[in-house]
């Protein structure tokens, strides 16, 4: 009996021994990020896009990497959040009273651990319970402006419930701390919303304007001054399912199905609180999403549902000097079924005032009608619908963008068309002075001529991923706004299209149409050929910073469907879309653009495609012009080329053979190469300052497993070899440490 008990006592001192030899850290400082961090990122453009950021490190932890032992409050018991570790993931609170701010994060275990954890003592705590463990701190997604910091508890070392208190109350905050204006052309606030990432907030007084997925049953809303944020469905409560074979997956809430599906455009909800988080995948841009957690943290308004204003048309769509828009709207009845008091048509000639005009109901279609009176050659139009209740609401249609928010803001554009007595031509139908970047003539069947630029033999007749384009392109002249997207399913158009060449002159008829925010000309049923043989319009060299930009800067979607040219690009990432490994960005020192694998090259970011024949290309590789066609998709401009053609003077120089500035500007740590890797790879990393450095290597329970640097290094760009022989296959971390720049990317191991 002694024995057992000595043993017991031996294994005690042992586990605390082992526990002791990590820091204790509280979640504030795990958190918190100097301002002055935060107020760069917030001048940086398209920072929160969905991309990678070389300077993303900005808003992470500065623990991030490191093993710590934490104390901290379960405010979000396990087996709530429904996000990719299911119920083995929390929320946890600083265990300082009042805090308010840098006080939450979120706790996501390694599903590999379950069996252990459960031997820890992972599902034996509740909400308000203080507990103690050991975590590694990372960041996901890792390169994205809009990463949340986690901790992963570290298996085989006990969860240990201290005490127990009551639950932190809600921080009333607005929208506008986290985003103004709204998605995709409003942006990110860092420097305010940061602070609260992974807190219990509450907003009141917001109107959904719109469903952002109805797969997942997640929505938007807005507050008075027209900022916008988007739920997240971290709870089983507010979901309509999701997952897949190797995640949890989790079924509809029947309650949150019922109510989803009765809430549209215009419902009003009194309050909604919950944890503040960021978004991953295409999301990215949004930034910052709220994640109600229990039924009572949605609070739907009493006041009805305010009346809807859907299915726009104007006849004619193309309208000239001899004839009146007639403009039709249909207005849904509010829930009471009392029908909106006043229906009105706002009209302007020429960017002059706005005329009132009251829209007659017609029972024969239940829609409502007004006609803009003739007007003389060249005269612009600009119009929007307001529709008033009874009970003081008023809401607009403004515009045709596919975002409720942004159709209902007369500042982010209107509908709009030109009074005139001539064809219409591609930069008629693509010109557009707002940044919804919305078409004119959508839905006007019109004939358009141009040079094809992109046939089947040079982009693929069906898309790659879902984030993808296919042909046919056409361009009329290199000047801006003058390139469009052709497609069409008329098996007899397909074929006289399939015999199209680049550099053919052609006439096609077909209707206006807008696939997820990029302009094309769809169900073509007619195609003429006049020449062939015809030189393409000149490629307009622009800097790759012109794309990274949100959707509608005129800077950049004036070339949509254009030619466009790089010079002296290099590729800066060959996985910068969390959805679509298929894709690798580029930069010419102004901003990454994503380059997108629609097109017939033989060069690839996917390392197995060298199998494939396929010229694989890496970080550092550089190209000397790049040529392609500018296309827009998952809420970033990304660029298409066509053929090998299209990519000049490419140097493949290894990752460690690369040509460096011999100062470089920046502290960079680039992610090793190659990886996955057997049994070596290569570490570079970028000095801009001597300094004492360290580089290391750690598994994912934290522990060191080599020191590959440890010593004052001069600056400069530096490569190192690490050979894994005797290592397993595996995920690891390296770091590096060098004044105040910390940085840890992860690599794995497959042998």
């Amino acid at each position: 009996m002694k024995r057992v008990l000595l043993l017991a006592l031996f294994i005690a001192v042992v586990a605390s021994a082992a526990l002791a030899q990590y820091p204790e850290v509280s979640l504030h400082e795990l958190q918190q990020v100097p301002a002055e961090s935060l107020t760069v990122a917030d001048g940086i453009v398209g920072f929160a896009a969905n991309s990678t950021q070389t300077r993303w490190t900005l808003q992470t932890s500065p623990y991030m990497g490191d093993t710590v032992r934490v104390t901290a409050q379960v405010v979000v018991p396990p087996g709530l959040v429904t996000y990719t570790a299911g119920i083995y993931t929390m929320v946890l609170y600083d265990t300082a009273t009042n805090v308010s701010q840098w006080g939450g994060m979120l706790l996501r275990a390694n599903l590999a651990d379950s069996s252990q954890l459960k031997n820890d003592g992972f599902l034996n705590v509740e909400a308000g319970d203080i507990i103690t463990f050991v975590g590694v701190v990372s960041e996901f997604p890792t390169s994205r402006g809009t990463s949340a910091t986690q901790i992963q508890p570290i298996a085989g070392n006990a969860i240990t419930i201290l005490d127990a208190k009551p639950l932190p109350k809600p921080l009333v905050k607005n929208i506008g701390d986290f985003y103004t204006g709204l998605f995709s052309t409003g942006t990110v606030k860092f420097a305010t919303g940061e602070p609260y990432e992974g807190m219990y907030v509450e907003f009141h007084n917001v109107t959904v304007n719109n469903k952002v997925s109805t797969s997942r049953g997640t929505f938007s809303f807005v507050d008075g001054a027209g900022n916008e944020m988007s739920d997240y469905d971290w709870s089983h409560y507010f979901t309509l399912g999701h997952g897949t074979s190797s995640l949890p997956l989790y079924p509809a809430d029947t309650a949150w199905a019922r109510i989803y599906a009765a809430m549209g455009n215009g419902t009003r909800i009194d309050t909604i609180r919950g944890y503040i988080t960021t978004a991953s995948g295409s999301e990215g841009p949004r930034g910052y999403r709220i994640s109600p957690m229990y039924p009572g943290d949605i609070v739907f308004a009493t006041a009805p549902t305010p009346p809807l204003i859907a299915s726009h048309r104007r006849n004619p769509v193309v309208v000239t000097p001899d004839s009146s828009a007639k403009v039709s709207v249909r207005v849904l009845q509010q829930t009471n079924g009392s029908l909106p008091k006043t229906v009105q048509l706002y009209y302007s000639a020429n960017y002059g005032a706005f005329t009132p005009l009251t829209m007659a109901y017609q029972a024969s279609d239940t829609t409502y009608m007004a006609t803009i009176p003739q007007q003389t050659t060249n005269t612009v139009v600009r119009y929007f619908v307001a529709v008033a209740d009874s009970f003081g609401q008023t809401v607009r249609l403004a515009n045709s963008s596919a975002a409720g928010g942004i159709a209902a803001d007369t500042s982010k554009g209107f509908f709009f068309y030109t009074s005139l007595v001539r064809a219409l031509t591609i930069q008629d139908v693509q010109y557009t002075p707002y940044v919804n970047g919305r078409t004119p003539y959508l839905g006007a069947v019109v004939s358009l001529s141009g040079i094809i630029t992109g046939d089947t033999t040079k982009i693929g007749l069906s898309p790659v991923t879902t984030g993808s384009t296919n042909a046919w392109y056409m361009q009329s002249t290199n000047a801006p706004w003058s390139g469009i997207w052709l497609t069409t399913s008329d098996t007899t158009a397909q074929k006289a299209m399939a015999a199209l060449r680049n550099g053919d002159s052609v006439t096609v008829i077909g209707t206006v149409q807008e696939q997820f925010d990029v302009t094309r000309l769809g169900n073509i049923t007619s195609v003429v050929k006049a020449t062939g043989s015809n030189p393409e319009p000149a490629a307009v060299v622009k800097t790759t910073g012109t794309f990274s930009v949100g959707n509608g800067t005129a800077s950049a979607e004036q070339y949509e469907g254009m030619l466009v040219k790089f010079n002296n690009v290099t590729v800066t990432d060959v996985n910068p879309t969390f959805s679509d490994p298929t894709e690798f960005t580029v930069n010419d020192g102004s901003g990454a653009v994503v380059v997108q694998r629609s097109g017939k090259y033989s060069y690839s970011n996917v390392p197995a495609d060298s199998a494939l024949g396929k010229t694989v290309l890496k970080v550092g590789n550089t190209i000397g012009s790049l040529t392609g066609i500018v296309y827009y998709s998952f809420n970033q401009y990304k660029f298409v080329p066509r053929t090998d053609a299209d990519f000049q003077n490419v140097v493949l120089t290894g990752v460690d053979e690369q040509v460096e500035p011999a100062i470089p500007d920046a502290y960079v740590l680039h992610q090793n190469y190659p990886n996955p890797f057997n049994p070596s790879t290569t570490i570079r990393f970028a000095l801009p300052n001597a300094g004492q450095t360290t580089l290391r290597v750690f598994n994912l329970l934290g522990q060191e497993l080599a020191t590959l640097v440890n010593g004052v290094m001069p600056a400069g760009v530096h490569s190192v070899n690490f050979n894994a022989s005797s290592m397993s296959s595996g995920v690891y971390f390296f770091r590096i440490e060098s004044g105040s720049f910390r940085a840890v990317k992860k690599m794995m191991l497959v042998k």
